[in-house]
């Protein structure tokens, strides 16, 4: 930590010298995005050894089941955002991204909030993106919701791997600082909210757990549990919370030519915090953090737990070579003693067209898994959520296309190989149209 202070306190040295240099105009800008999808999602049942009490179903089968969300072939919107942009230069930026609907982040459940800011944050001084180089030692401050350091600068396909879902899919309440040294290493520092721990499916829909009509007898939520996986869930609220911090660094080194044709960027990060008794999370009765791995109350069906630590470490790395784009990252994960690793590799090759109405196609696959080594306690019985310990694997394949004036389409299939007592089917299709204005 004395290293990164250092650092810290020489960039700021310089800092008063930069702002001098940058151009003194004001930016703004807006993006309007809508998202229409075509989901098809193969239908799959796992009876849990977990029994709901008498009172809950006075009849028929009382066990407890993992079940695909919402089976089926569907036609839905999935997305309609505004991104707003107002800027100074490269000294100062302001940057909001609301949704009005967002069907596929609910986070955790349908019942989250319709109308939300998904990021929300103001910036000091330059922050160079994906392969962006400043031209000599920098250094910003970034405050509010924000993407996690070393999340995936560009996605390739609408869907999320593994890795992605169950670490940094999800923005968080943070400050922010960081710099270059030079124009290639670079550093980051941070104090944030934390994500909660919480539970959701790893296809497109979360599932709904913990809903108002689980209470209702026979219980009838409009959408099935899934097959969920522990996931860092979206931060509740916009201000920051000093109850539980989570204090995090980053160091990272980026290259390209000239003109950004081809180059990397990697990072290495670490993440730790002290868990919460319990956090309270819109569109859900069940806590997150400890009261999750504790398990339903009354039960004694909770995880190995046995310490309050949250605490993870990775790193990923972006490149580009001229069409070509990868993307690697791993992270391994100490959950209250509880400790899992992710891992995730995609790579597309975008091929120009130019004619006709398709200007690119972009053929898209990836790779990614989770392998947790722990599993309910051996004197727990039954477990109502046996998936958050299965090994499981991913691989998502498809591809882009290109329309024109801001318009594309993706299509792409899920095939998920899960190391479960029997065979899970939890495939899934989606074709996304996307708009941007």
């Amino acid at each position: 930590m004395q290293l990164f202070q250092r650092i810290a306190l020489a960039a700021l040295a310089a800092f008063p010298a930069f702002a001098q240099q940058q151009p003194s105009s004001f930016t703004w800008d807006a993006k309007l995005e809508l998202r229409a999808n075509y989901r098809d999602s193969e239908h799959d049942r796992f009876q849990t050894r977990f029994e709901f009490p008498i009172q809950v179903f006075p009849t028929g089968d009382r066990h407890a089941f993992e079940e695909t969300v919402d089976a089926g072939r569907h036609t839905e919107l999935s997305v309609a955002q505004i991104k707003l942009d107002l800027g100074y230069g490269k000294w100062f930026l302001a940057h909001a991204q609301v949704h009005g609907q967002d069907k596929y982040r609910r986070n955790p459940t349908s019942h989250d909030k319709q109308i939300d800011a998904d990021e929300l944050w103001i910036r000091f001084g330059d922050k160079p993106e994906f392969l962006e180089r400043p031209e000599r030692t920098s250094f910003f401050a970034q405050f509010g919701k924000a993407p996690k350091m070393e999340r995936q600068p560009l996605r390739l396909l609408e869907s999320y791997g593994l890795a992605s879902t169950a670490f940094n899919r999800f923005e968080d309440i943070q400050a922010l600082v960081g710099g270059s040294i030079g124009r290639n290493f670079y550093w980051r520092v941070q104090a944030a909210n934390g994500n909660p721990v919480f539970l959701r499916d790893s296809n497109a829909l979360a599932g709904d757990n913990g809903v108002k009509e689980l209470r209702n007898v026979p219980p009838n939520p409009k959408l099935h549990s899934g097959f969920p996986i522990i996931y860092n869930a979206e931060t509740e609220g916009y201000f920051f919370d000093t109850d539980h911090v989570q204090w995090g660094e980053g160091i990272g080194y980026r290259w390209a030519n000239d003109d950004q044709s081809t180059g990397f960027d990697f990072i290495a990060f670490h993440y730790r915090r002290e868990l919460a008794d319990r956090e309270q999370l819109t569109g859900t009765f069940y806590g997150g953090d400890i009261d999750l791995l504790n398990g339903p109350e009354g039960f004694n069906v909770g995880l190995p737990i046995t310490d309050r630590k949250k605490e993870e470490t990775g790193a990923r790395i972006y490149a580009e070579w001229k069409g070509v784009t990868a993307i690697a990252q791993y992270t391994k994960q100490h959950l209250a003693g509880l400790h899992r690793n992710g891992y995730e590799f995609e790579a597309g090759w975008k091929i120009p067209i130019g004619h006709g109405p398709v200007q690119y196609i972009q053929p898209t696959a990836r790779v990614s898994g989770l392998q947790n080594s722990f599993r309910a306690a051996a004197r727990v019985k039954a477990a109502p959520f046996p998936s958050f310990w299965w090994p499981w694997t991913k691989i998502d394949y498809g591809f882009r296309a290109g329309l024109g004036h801001g318009i594309d389409i993706t299509a792409e299939r899920a095939k998920h190989n899960i190391g479960a007592p029997r065979k899970i089917n939890e495939n899934e299709t989606l074709v996304t149209l996307r708009v941007k204005v």
